[in-house]
């Protein structure tokens, strides 16, 4: 009995004090890439007609820079519409007598309203 206790706890102490590290335990289940390997033999090779393709993709590209532009332009419409930028605007002033009256001010009625 004595014999399989000291046995176990042999067994305890060395797991007990044994030195902690995960990297060793770590482990990865992904398979590294192996990259194949590629000559200019691989590359695809242009067949047919080019330029009706590149006609083709030119129209479609053009149509979408088109549509872009439109809807900038009704945005940037809308924008402006919305942004009411005379809101705040004053009328034009029209320079009177009486408004320039306050500009050059009667010295008597000026030392009235001071004093």
């Amino acid at each position: 009995m004595t014999s399989i206790l000291a046995r176990s706890s042999s067994g305890l102490l060395k797991r007990a004090f044994k030195p902690i590290n995960f990297a060793q335990n770590a482990q990865s289940h992904v398979k590294p890439i192996r990259f194949p390997t590629v000559s200019y033999d691989d590359l695809t090779k242009p067949e047919g007609p080019w330029r009706e393709r590149y006609d083709r993709m030119n129209q479609e590209y053009t149509r979408y820079m088109y549509y872009g532009l439109a809807t900038f332009l009704v945005s940037t419409a809308i924008t402006i519409y919305v942004a009411d930028f005379g809101r705040y605007a004053e009328p034009l002033h029209r320079n009177t007598p009486e408004g320039l009256s306050f500009l050059n001010p009667d010295p008597n009625i000026l030392e009235e309203i001071q004093n």
